[in-house]
């Protein structure tokens, strides 16, 4: 399992890393530039985005993406056995590349940042996220991961009984899992831990 979730890793760290970088220099651009926002409220843009409300999600599908041809060979390979190493592999690799992509987009945003102190800026951007969200965030991309795993391998291997093209079958789990992602975080923002705002003190 350590090693076929190093092999996914591997798979998705560049991307991963990438699509962070350009989400915090996005999201920071953005807020401090049209909507002319402070340098901190933009941050905090940017911590809520990725911790509360996209950040596993995104996460999860563009690794859906990634390594559905990997999870379709090991079910040709091993049959419905496969979901056994491939899911806690997936979950382990999805709280990682949390991990990583919140990083990235971190160092996205303070490079993107008008203020001048990037050192104070730094400093500021740690004090203001807290560690329990950092979290729940990489608990949530590890959940969606690997029960997306778990679904889409299940699917294959009913498909590959039928015959059916393997083509197809990757490009189909990748709309169901898009779908059964989008029902998750609404599973999980409605009934496991509801998304609360809370006004910032003046």
């Amino acid at each position: 399992m350590a090693s076929l979730a190093e092999c996914n890793g591997e798979r998705c760290g560049g991307p991963v890393i990438l699509a962070g970088l350009v989400l915090g220099l996005g999201v920071v651009q953005l807020a401090s530039g049209p909507l002319a926002q402070t340098s901190r409220f933009s941050l905090e843009l940017l911590i809520l985005l990725v911790l509360r409300l996209v950040g596993p999600m995104l996460l999860a599908l563009l690794a859906l993406a990634l390594l559905l041809p990997r999870w379709l060979e090991r079910v040709q390979r091993l049959g419905t056995e496969a979901w056994r190493t491939s899911t806690p592999a997936a979950a382990v690799v999805g709280a990682l590349l949390m991990l990583l992509f919140f990083v990235a987009a971190m160092c996205g945003g303070v490079l993107a940042s008008p203020r001048a102190d990037l050192a104070g800026e730094i400093r500021d951007l740690l004090r203001g996220v807290l560690l329990l969200d950092l979290s729940r965030a990489c608990l949530r991309a590890g959940v969606f991961l690997g029960l997306v795993c778990f679904w889409s391998q299940w699917r294959m291997a009913l498909g590959l009984r039928l015959e059916r093209d393997p083509g197809l079958l990757v490009s189909d789990q990748l709309a169901e899992g898009l779908v059964l992602l989008l029902l998750m975080k609404l599973v999980w923002i409605t009934v496991l831990d509801p998304l609360t705002l809370t006004a910032s003190p003046q």
